[in-house]
């Protein structure tokens, strides 16, 4: 086994995102504990965090597996309901077509092999 000394390991990009991300979020901590600036109240909201915490995740993994965009999707759909009026009426039904939509969406891109593993059928 060789060690190519000329190329240098490369730096994980998704812990520098992750890092990026949890100073920003402690960057508006702190500016809310000083009152330099107006800091809207739903920032700090408990469906803030689980943005918060699905970002971190995407970061964290570079984006590739898709439990950022449920937390961050998740997330969105609570904060409009608590700070948008009769939201709710409509932010539900919408997550849940598109929850549907994205269950035909993915069942429809898997290849023959792995929808039927034990049939002989070959694409060409």
């Amino acid at each position: 086994m060789e060690t190519n000394i000329a190329t240098p390991n490369k730096p994980n990009n998704g812990k520098t995102m992750a890092g990026i991300i949890i100073v920003i979020i402690g960057g508006l901590l702190l500016i809310n504990q000083f009152d330099f600036f107006f800091v809207p109240h739903w920032l700090f909201s408990w469906p803030m965090w689980i943005i918060a915490y699905g970002l971190y995740m995407g970061g964290k993994y570079n984006f590739r597996k898709p439990v950022w965009l449920w937390m961050i999707v998740i997330g969105t759909a609570f904060l409009f309901t608590e700070n948008v009026d009769n939201s709710e009426r409509l932010v539900w039904p919408m997550a849940i077509i598109g929850v549907g939509a994205w269950m035909v969406i993915r069942h429809n891109n898997k290849p023959v092999d792995a929808q039927y593993p034990n049939s002989n059928y070959k694409e060409v």
